[in-house]
């Protein structure tokens, strides 16, 4: 993970050096998005019958990181975030996959609204961590990297909305299985 992180800083360092140099071509950003899909981790059930499903692709993925302009076409995108799936609030304890991923995206813009992204995601620490009653619940995941496709709708140059799709699959620590993370997840970018 130190060396996930140590290169996220030293892709976000470059960004921002260029940005010293081309105060034009840099901007950061920050963002929020639900993810949806995934294998199931693990079913939760609550005292009064219901259930809940923890999926490796869910659900609530916050980011923050730059965007470093190579023209009027193409730009190259760097960011780190938190992405978690939790249950509902629950007085006696809770289940959450949490997962550490870096993005780095180059993006194609078709015209003043429509960009196309690809790219790669590295996630690391991910974690099926229980509290409470089931603090019995704790699950390492190795270091994992995925694909990432997307389209952006920029509704002005600092808000746009992301359709993504990432493909990865999660294998647990000291395990051969290998379990799907992939998500479809829907995201809202503000650039400044």
């Amino acid at each position: 993970m130190k060396k996930l992180l140590a290169a996220a800083a030293l892709t976000l360092g470059a960004a921002m050096s260029a940005h010293a140099a081309d105060a034009n071509g840099f901007r950061f950003l920050v963002g929020a998005g639900l993810t949806f899909g995934g294998d199931t981790l693990i079913t939760v059930p609550f005292t009064d019958g219901s259930h809940e499903d923890i999926k490796a692709g869910g659900l609530v993925h916050l980011y923050g990181g730059g965007e470093f302009r190579l023209g009027d076409q193409v730009a190259l995108q760097a960011t780190i975030g938190y992405h978690v799936n939790d249950t509902s609030a629950a007085s006696n304890g809770s289940v959450r996959f949490t997962r550490i991923p870096v993005d780095l995206l180059a993006m194609y813009q078709l015209n003043d609204t429509v960009r196309l992204g690809v790219g790669a995601q590295f996630v690391s620490g991910a974690e099926l961590k229980g509290s409470g009653v089931a603090s019995n619940i704790n699950a390492k995941f190795d270091s994992t990297t995925g694909v990432i496709l997307e389209g952006e709708y920029l509704f002005s140059p600092k808000a746009g909305v992301k359709l993504r799709y990432v493909a990865e699959k999660f294998k647990p620590q000291n395990s051969s299985t290998k379990i799907d993370g992939s998500q479809l997840g829907l995201m809202a970018s503000y650039y400044f």
